[in-house]
């Protein structure tokens, strides 16, 4: 059992959910146990219903009357829409970005991308996970706007169930360091058409391994 320390219990047990759902540690399409789930965390039902009628709000979970609280299910479909919009987004914030990254941005930058190197060398792809999201998101807070932030931040919450279920494509991490690196040297030239496109095609690109991982991997669960 895990005890939700008392800040703000229910921004903790949202977060506790959050990662439960991200880490597939709830599956997607399953019926979601609250009152298994707030004994598990030693808290009352009611910060469990608040943090879960706001991860409905971010798609994460779905509330069916008289039925109760399910992860959402995960689609082909919803994929393809979700990294389609992040191609959008992300490439606009890229160009936003290009002209206000600091020396210190492209500092931490180059450090995030030689630590991205080591860990592809060893395969520690639960730290290129890590490293990955904090490489984009010090491009994309250079931007400087906040609501585009946070749509962005929401896709890639959406978008990780996918990546933590389907992932982590070790297959691809020699060509998603190149890409890394080649919006690393966008960033260093503040070149904002090159920024925008490198950052476009590290999108499609991960779109592309997922949706065949995707489909290898559905048929097994049936």
């Amino acid at each position: 059992m895990f005890t939700v320390e008392s800040r703000t219990i229910s921004d903790q047990v949202q977060a506790r959910l959050r990662e439960l759902i991200l880490s597939n540690q709830l599956l997607p399409g399953t019926r979601i146990d609250q009152t298994e789930l707030a004994r598990q965390m030693g808290v009352s039902i009611i910060p469990l219903r608040e943090a879960i009628a706001r991860l409905q709000t971010s798609g994460l979970v779905r509330i069916i009357p008289r039925r109760g609280a399910f992860v959402e299910p995960i689609s082909a479909d919803e994929l393809t829409d979700i990294y389609f919009v992040r191609e959008v987004l992300e490439e606009q914030s890229g160009r936003l970005a290009a002209n206000r990254l600091t020396d210190d941005d492209i500092t931490q930058l180059t450090e995030l991308v030689a630590h991205m190197e080591r860990a592809t060398a060893i395969q520690h792809y639960d730290d290129l996970f890590e490293l990955n999201r904090a490489f984009h998101f010090t491009i994309y807070r250079a931007a400087h706007r906040p609501q585009l932030l946070a749509l962005i931040q929401q896709l890639w919450d959406k978008s990780d169930r996918y990546r933590r279920l389907y992932t982590y494509l070790p297959e691809r991490a020699d060509t998603a360091l190149a890409e890394h690196k080649a919006i690393l040297t966008a960033c260093q030239r503040r070149n904002v058409d090159a920024l925008g496109t490198a950052l476009r095609v590290n999108v499609r690109q991960t779109t592309t391994g997922l949706l065949e991982r995707m489909t290898q991997q559905l048929p097994e669960q049936q």
